[in-house]
């Protein structure tokens, strides 16, 4: 794991790799530049213009994960001596050269990965400098994407709120940052942590800037759509930035209404009205597409009815009635979308539980009748326990 939200260190503080003094490592590694090509002019020693020339040149190392992680680590650890005052912008040119197109993934044992290592120890030796930790913070996640190692790094929801907080970020940063973040995600096949995050990230814009938000709504409904494991929508519908999209981008809009309430046939029918769509927009096997709707259709097919003809389920979902639909069932009961066993001999499907599709008011009201009915049952059995006591008591 590269730790990055481990436990940070209370003080400026660095692996060393090189134990020669500030003036020979500056030079070693400045002729180590040279020999891959870079430019450095600066004269002198003192720390910061070499230092400043160093690090503008820190990408050309980026060839190997080796040789990566241990020059960058050894400029890294020149960082500790120059003032605080100066460090951001150095710290700020030296993430613009540890980018994607410098160091390249996938895998721990890539060169992008060694870089992600170098630079979350140096985000854990700046605790006390916030902004330094918000640009270190969101260049990782570039690297992180290039990696597909986002999982290594132990962010969730928890510790980014807690990291916005110290940092003091504003909404644009932290829109910044969840974007990045949820690009991270989609490329380490993370799509279920991915959509959490776009929707935090929509939960940033307001009914005044939602307009804005269009391509980041966009996203959030490709996601929840494509997400084999997302079968409720209801929360994403009521996003004012996703509202936007009936406006902005009704074929979205339109897919987002689908996947949240409508069946198999209102999908075959929008992909014949929008045959690219799959393909272009939401960039995905249509196979998963079909699998997803046809279990959010049993799903509202259950909600009416809990014995279900295996005919009925072959005409709606159109599969053939046979071995297949009856894999089609026990496949949609592992991924708990419907609970149930098949009456082979009456050809039904017996429902005992099912996921809503939607949670909206008719469901809370039925939750609440069951709770109470639950809370009376108790009572009533607390009661019966009670009396039964009493009568073995005075017996």
């Amino acid at each position: 794991s590269f730790q990055c939200c481990g436990t940070m260190a209370e003080s400026r503080e660095l692996p060393i790799f090189n134990f020669a003094d500030d003036a020979t490592q500056i030079e070693d590694i400045k002729k180590h530049l040279i020999s891959r090509g870079a430019k450095i002019n600066v004269t002198g020693s003192d720390l910061l213009p070499n230092l400043t020339e160093i690090v503008r040149n820190a990408g050309l190392v980026g060839a190997s994960p080796l040789e990566a992680e241990n020059v960058l680590a050894s400029i890294a650890s020149l960082f500790l001596a120059v003032p605080e005052g100066d460090s951001l912008a150095l710290v700020d040119a030296f993430c613009n050269q540890l980018t994607p197109a410098n160091f390249k993934g996938p895998g721990i044992g890539s060169p992008a990965a060694a870089a992600i290592r170098v630079l979350s120890n140096l985000f854990r030796a700046y605790t006390r400098v916030p902004k330094i930790q918000e640009r270190i913070f969101s260049t990782l996640l570039d690297l992180c994407r290039e990696a597909r190692v986002i999982s290594e790094m132990g962010v969730n929801q928890a510790t980014l709120t807690e990291y916005f907080a110290r940092w003091g970020s504003d909404s644009k940063t932290k829109i910044t940052i969840l974007r990045k973040l949820h690009a991270a995600l989609i490329a380490d096949n993370k799509a279920d942590h991915a959509a959490k995050v776009m929707i935090s990230l929509l939960g940033l814009y307001t009914e005044s800037d939602a307009e804005l938000a269009v391509e980041d709504a966009q996203e959030c409904v490709r996601t929840a759509v494509v997400d084999p494991k997302s079968f409720s929508f209801d929360h994403i519908v009521r996003l004012s930035a996703v509202r936007q999209l009936e406006k902005k981008d009704p074929a979205m809009h339109k897919a987002l209404q689908l996947f949240a309430s409508g069946t198999y046939k209102d999908y075959q029918s929008f992909v014949a009205a929008h045959p690219s769509f799959v393909s272009e927009k939401l960039h995905v096997d249509e196979a998963v597409l079909v699998k997803k709707i046809r279990l959010l259709t049993l799903m509202s097919i259950a909600e009416k009815d809990q014995t279900i003809a295996l005919s009925l389920l072959s005409t709606e979902l159109g599969i053939a009635d046979g071995d297949e639909l009856e894999e089609f069932i026990i496949e949609a009961i592992q991924v708990n979308a419907i609970s149930g066993k098949l009456n082979e001999k009456a050809r039904t499907l017996m429902v005992s539980t099912y996921q809503h599709r939607s949670f909206g008011r008719d469901e809370w009201v039925t939750l609440q009748q069951r709770l109470k009915s639950l809370i009376a049952h108790v009572k009533q059995s607390h009661e019966n326990i009670k009396n039964v006591n009493e009568t073995v008591t005075a017996h």
